[in-house]
């Protein structure tokens, strides 16, 4: 349930209509309150000075404010939409998710939007003494819309301002690096929960597990279509422990799935006849917890975070646009975050219950390699053939070395460097590039290297201290 809370909201904050919603009901809200203090100020026959003001100025006022509001509201809308438009065709279809979460224009709409409400509401209140019996002039109701208005103006500035920097290609590749190096935080913590250390089967393989059970199982298929957004991973715990089994994923966010295709299968510790007598509400329970809908998301699914950069370098690789520089950008924000990946724990593919018995084993997960490989092959692909691109994915590949804590990761670093390599070679380059290229690929190859060794020594350290003990 709180996976698929948090993908609604994503999708609120995401969409334009969320917040302007909520700044007009803060309209009503706040012209009621204001109505309030006018009727009791106006029962008490008391004014506040600097506040008056007459029925003919109030009116004149609130008529302006709120038909300059909604106007600037049209004007605020089509900027934006014309924003959306360059970036869709810029930088891809893709990061218009991107633009419209980190975009103002929401704000700006709502303001508006909430201010011409609130004139509107406060005008109707206005009593001409000449045409009323019962003559009523909103002094606190006017002077809010007039200031509602100048703050009206001053966002109007601050809109064109961030609507002039946000889609220059750094800031925008600065938003989406952010957007990866949050899933990063999110998906790969610096610590991943201290009491699996010390457990004594976390050093099972899931294929083990999966031996030791009974051949008899159900295998959940999908009742939808369309690509996972998210899997609410201690709900599937909640519902194995409740059924005292075992569900194995067969699926991972990102991943398109067709209907009826096969998400997960369940065991039963306890007796074949058991799982098969809930068979039909297993298969209702696992669906509601797998969230499916028709794009993916990068909340957790790292893969995409980092296909969202790719894009925009491939698409900047392109010949009509032929801009190495930004591709030269996304190559550098994805080394960073492939930096910081490269030093966080792998969550573990077994999840267990509070008494360590395994309930959830995921067969399908995005580690370093994964991720590596879908951020630097496209890239490679269509960048070996520019000297400068291929030479800032080894500078790249070389700072992301550094960070290294696992085997695997050195060969995939190395794979990575071969293919460029043999690309690179391939095409007819000048000799003083050939020999950067050579320098580059010699000082990431000495990377890798003492990164290995240092692990085959720290290997050595443990297996002696291992001896000793024993």
């Amino acid at each position: 349930m709180k996976a698929r809370l948090i993908n609604i909201w994503d999708s609120f904050r995401s969409s334009f209509w969320f917040i302007p919603t909520l700044m007009a009901l803060l309209a009503i809200a706040l012209a009621e309150g204001t109505n309030q203090i006018d009727q009791l100020l106006a029962s008490s026959h008391h004014t506040i000075e600097f506040l008056s003001t007459t029925a003919l100025a109030a009116r004149s006022t609130l008529s302006s404010v709120a038909g300059a509001t909604i106007a600037l509201a049209g004007v605020v809308f089509s900027i934006t939409v014309v924003t959306l438009s360059i970036a869709s065709s810029q930088y891809g279809s893709r990061l218009v998710r991107n633009v419209m979460t980190d975009s103002i224009a929401d704000i700006v709409i709502g303001q508006y939007v909430g201010t011409s409400l609130y004139c509107l509401l406060i005008l109707r209140t206005v009593r001409d003494p000449d045409y009323s019996s019962t003559p009523f002039t909103p002094h606190v109701g006017t002077a809010v819309g007039l200031a509602l208005g100048l703050i009206c103006m001053g966002m109007l500035i601050w809109f064109i301002h961030h609507v002039a920097t946000a889609i220059q290609a750094p800031k925008l590749i600065e938003a989406v690096s952010k957007d990866l190096n949050s899933t990063i935080d999110r998906l790969f913590p610096e610590r991943v929960g201290e009491h699996h250390e010390d457990d004594v089967h976390t050093n099972s393989a899931p294929e083990e597990i999966l031996s030791e059970l009974r051949d008899t199982h159900i295998v959940i298929p999908a009742a939808l279509e369309g690509y996972i957004e998210g899997i609410d991973g201690d709900s599937l715990i909640a519902l194995a422990t409740k059924m005292n089994g075992l569900i194995e994923l067969n699926c991972k966010p990102g991943n398109f799935i067709t209907k009826q295709q096969t998400l997960a299968r369940v065991w039963s510790y306890d007796s074949d006849e058991k799982c098969t007598e809930n068979e039909e509400m297993l298969m209702t329970s696992v669906n509601r917890v797998i969230i499916i809908g028709s794009t993916r998301t990068p909340r957790q699914d790292i893969s995409y975070a980092a296909l969202e950069l790719v894009e925009v370098a491939v698409r900047a690789l392109s010949p009509g646009i032929n801009d190495p520089f930004t591709a030269m950008n996304c190559i550098d924000r994805l080394g960073g975050a492939l930096g910081k990946l490269a030093k966080r724990p792998i969550p573990t593919l077994i999840r267990r219950d509070q008494d360590s018995i395994p309930r959830v084993i995921v067969t399908t997960a995005d580690g370093f390699p994964e991720v590596l490989h879908d951020s630097f092959n496209l890239v490679r692909q269509y960048g070996a053939s520019c000297v400068a691109v291929s030479l800032r994915i080894l500078e790249s590949l070389t700072g992301i070395a550094s960070h290294l804590k696992r085997r695997e990761d050195i060969d995939a670093i190395r794979q990575q460097a071969e293919s460029l390599k043999v690309v690179f070679e391939k095409n007819n380059i000048a000799k003083t590039d050939r020999e950067d290229f050579a320098d580059r690929y010699h000082q990431l190859d000495e990377v890798l290297n003492s990164t290995l060794e240092l692990f085959s020594h720290l290997s050595k350290n443990h297996n002696a201290n291992n001896d000793s003990n024993n």
